[in-house]
């Protein structure tokens, strides 16, 4: 079987409160100022079309140019690591790559009749947890939505951003805390925003509030802090710079993480965020998937990995419950903070496609 075409579709749909808008970390004094939060989920939806008229979808991020899809036209459509070194050979960036690969493993899964997480290595769980996101807000307002998250979707994990401003941080930290007692667990993400000295004290601090996780305190280069904050009891988790299997050895042999935080878009797709589990496995720290506002194709395939890793045991981010529409026919839904996995054949999801042009980027 044959690519016969492959299509880019750049997507745009918006966040309603109380996800949006998204407000991170700013980077910069420029950025704190003018910073109104991320306003919905952009993503790269990638359509492939086989010579047997079998249709795969994708979700990846960034862009595809008519250079960059040619060569494919005519490849094998159902040899991942074929298509993968050919999207290194034509340096794709991992972004949307990762949604040529997706695309391929739907297609695939609908050649086999099979869903995704069958054809990664059969179903350990038949329901994939998530970590529901939250930008910055004053710690009030933190509290409020934390328990929105709670009641109307079921979240009990929960995250916010931080890094930017450690006492702001601890006070939403307290308030979020206060609110939700053993109802749902608070991870902070800083995104490496703390200096050592900082991150080490603010990690006392938030553990003095209840705070025992912890996203990127501290950047990942600096190992010895990360393994110091483990052994005073933060569990910690690490995002940044998690790319493929290699990427991890270093916190893997120094026991720096807790878990790691892999991501299609940084790693190029599917199979690689899985070959960072299975590497991960072997020193028995899970992997959960990082957020890249995510619309429904992504979040499928959060759940079609999860259901088939072991060691993608925890509760993924996502930003999904906040969107006011998807590019699906139906929109996923959470129960008790988790998606039930799709057993259809590929994905398990369906695109409409009027909602491609409804959300174009132009």
């Amino acid at each position: 079987m044959k690519i016969k075409q492959m299509t880019a579709y750049p997507v745009f749909i918006p966040y309603e409160a109380p996800v949006g808008p998204y407000v991170g970390r700013p980077r910069s004094s420029r950025d704190a100022t003018q910073n109104a939060g991320t306003l919905g989920a952009t993503a790269l939806i990638v359509r492939i079309d086989s010579d047997e008229g079998i249709t795969g979808w994708g979700e990846g991020t960034g862009a595809l140019s008519a250079a960059d899809i040619a060569p494919f036209h005519g490849a094998e459509a159902l040899n991942i690591e074929g298509a993968q070194a050919m999207i290194a050979q034509a340096g794709i960036g991992t972004g949307p790559a990762s949604g040529i690969e997706m695309a391929l493993w739907d297609l695939l899964g609908k050649v086999a009749g099979l869903p995704v997480h069958v054809l990664l290595g059969g179903r350990v769980r038949d329901r994939a947890e998530f970590t529901a996101c939250m930008g910055i807000k004053e710690p009030a307002e933190s509290a409020q939505t934390a328990r929105i998250y709670y009641e109307r979707w079921g979240f009990t994990s929960i995250k916010t951003k931080a890094g930017s401003d450690a006492e702001l941080d601890l006070a939403i930290a307290a308030a979020i805390v206060q609110e939700m007692g053993d109802q749902a667990q608070l991870r902070p993400d800083a995104n490496a925003g703390y200096s050592v000295d900082i991150g080490v004290e603010q990690m006392q601090r938030m553990r003095d509030v209840g705070v025992t996780r912890f996203e990127d305190p501290v950047g990942r280069e600096h190992l010895d802090a990360l393994v110091q904050m483990r052994q005073q009891g933060t569990q910690v988790l690490v995002n940044m710079g998690v790319a493929g299997p290699g990427s991890v050895a270093d916190l893997l042999v120094a026991g720096a993480a807790d878990a790691l935080m892999p991501d299609t878009p940084a790693a190029g797709g599917l199979l690689t965020v899985q070959k960072v589990a299975r590497v991960a496995e072997g020193f028995d720290v899970p992997c959960l998937m990082h957020c890249a506002h995510d619309l429904g194709l992504k979040t499928a395939a959060i759940t079609q990995i999860a259901a088939a890793t072991p060691n993608f045991s925890g509760p993924s981010d996502t930003c999904y419950h906040g969107l006011v529409d998807d590019v699906l026919t139906e929109q996923l839904v959470f129960e008790g903070g988790s998606i039930a996995v799709p057993d259809g054949p590929g994905l398990g999801v369906v695109v409409d496609e009027e909602k491609l042009v409804r959300y174009a980027v132009t």
